[in-house]
This record gives C-alpha cells, structure tokens and sequence, in this order.
C-alpha cells in the first residue's frame, strides 16, 4: 500500500485480499507502465513496442489454453489487454468448451499459424507444443519485422537477440526432453539471432542430455551450468525458472551498456513484467501456504 500498486489495491473489489485480487492488481500497474510508454514512443519505436507488449497477449492466450487442456472450468488471471490491442476474442476463448474449439478462434488472428501443430499437440498430449508455435509467431512475425528502421537498430537487436536465441534453447530443450519429433522441433524453432542456424538444427536434433554439449559450442556458453542444473533430478530449479532468470540479469545488464538507446525501454517492459511475476508468485505461495525459502525460488531477483 506504500507503492505505486496502491490505486489498483483500493478501488474496484471488496473484500479480502488474495492471489487472484492481488495479481489482477499487479498485472492493471505492469499494463498502465508499458501501454503508456507506447503512447509516449515516435515513430519506429512506437512500432516496436507494440509489436513488443503482443508478450502479454501471447501470454493470455497460453494461460487460458493451458485451463483447456487441464480441463479447468475456472478462468485464470489474464492480463488486462487495453482497447485497440485486444484484437484476440479472450473471453470468447475463455467460454470455449475444449481446447480444440478456443483454437479455432486463433484461427482469424495473426496466430492462425499455431493450429499447424494440433496434430502433434494430439498425439503427444503436451501443451507446449503449442505453446512454441505461439512463441514462434510473435518473435518471427511481429517482434522481428518491427526492428527494422528503429534508432540504434543494432542496440535493439542485442537486447532482442538475447530473449530470442534463449526462450530458442529452451523450447528445442524442453521439446525434445518430451520426446517430440526432431523434424517439428525444428520447425517451430525461432528464427536465430546470434545462434548459428546449425546449431538451432543441432539442438533440435539432438538428446536433450547432449544440449549442454553443444551449447558449450556457441557464444551461450555459459548457458552450460544452467542447463545441466534444471536437468539434474536432484535440483529443485525449474527449466523456465533458470532461462527466466537468465534473461532477466541479461536485461538489467543491457540496460546500462545501452541507456541511449530503445533496448533500454524494451529492458524496462522486461524489468516491469519481471516485477510483476514476482509479485504474483509471492501472492500465490503465501496463498497456498508455502514455506518461504520455497517461494525464494521461484523468483527472479
């Protein structure tokens, strides 16, 4: 209540707080930082941010598919899109019966493309495969396309560069560690940015246990004890956790080297959504009665 979350504490709902109340509150403040800087952007770069802050509606569209698949009837928090940007029909996607007819609404939208994998989706059972062609669209069709003519377009590319060739590594790991065939993982890699495109077609190729192999390989090196730590049983780090982390240091360390530039306002989004996870996860460990030192690690800090 001491923090700029206190108008979106005060108003609207009555009663006690919890998970939900507090997360629809994170997430209406990490909406008015980032929507407002769009109105704020010239030119280029106000075309990179939206295309940039689609994130949160790739987001939504995940969370709700997610319910699908695990047969939820309850909605989970979504991001509140504002007006002009909530081209996908969410609450249309919300009040669909099954997985298959919520697609079908994708089906108009720039994520027509994520149906393709449906057969696999089928056959395999595993909502990531959907999940990475979802990916696959925002970063090869919408945040790449818009980095063009920006100021400082190579800066941009860096701080860009990184979240790709990352949330790239991560997927292809994670896809193949569940079996998924070689040929789709391939095919709904990203397109790379410092990556070689041998090395993408290595790491979709290949056992997950020799990922760290090959990154040993290429400029994400030092991804190697990251990867070998969120594969190892005995440790309780989740995959996403360490990329999720990785890319947050990687942010805050782009920041300072590229302050004049637009990366900086692409690592504040980062930084904001970053917060906000945080919260969330904060607010949904206390609500579940988890220990401390358990939350600890769910956090990117």
């Amino acid at each position: 209540m001491k923090t700029d979350y206190a108008p979106f504490l005060k108003g609207g709902e009555a009663g006690p707080f919890d998970a939900r109340r507090l997360t629809r509150a994170f997430y209406s403040l990490l909406v008015s930082r980032c929507y407002h800087l769009v109105e704020l952007a010239p030119g280029r770069t106000h075309r990179l941010l939206e295309a940039y802050l689609e994130r949160f509606v790739v987001e939504d569209i995940k969370r709700l598919l997610r319910a699908k698949h695990s047969k939820r009837r309850e909605v989970p928090p979504l991001i509140a899109i504002p007006k002009g940007y909530d081209y996908v029909n969410l609450p249309a996607m919300a009040e669909a019966p099954t997985l298959q007819e919520a697609m079908k609404l994708l089906e108009r939208t720039r994520f027509s493309e994520a149906a393709d994998s449906m057969p696999v989706y089928q056959k395999h059972g595993l909502i990531s495969v959907v999940e990475a062609s979802l990916d696959k669209v925002y970063y090869d069709s919408e945040v790449l396309p818009s980095v063009e003519g920006v100021p400082a377009r190579s800066g941009v590319m860096e701080m860009i560069g990184v979240e790709i060739d990352i949330m790239n590594i991560r997927t292809m790991a994670d896809l193949r560690a569940r079996g998924v065939e070689p040929d789709f993982v391939q095919s709904v890699s990203f397109t790379p940015v410092e990556l070689k495109t041998s090395e993408v077609a290595a790491i979709s190729h290949s056992n997950v246990d020799q990922v760290a192999e090959i990154l040993a390989r290429t400029r994400y090196s030092n991804l190697v004890p990251l990867f070998k730590d969120s594969l190892d049983p005995s440790k309780e780090e989740s995959l996403d956790h360490a990329v999720g982390l990785e890319i947050h240091r990687a942010s805050k360390r782009l920041m300072i080297k590229l302050a004049d530039t637009p990366a900086y306002i692409l690592g504040y989004v980062r930084e904001a959504e970053t917060e906000a996870n945080n919260l969330v996860s904060i607010a949904t460990g206390k609500d579940l009665g988890l220990a401390e030192p358990k939350i600890a690690t769910t956090l990117c800090i």
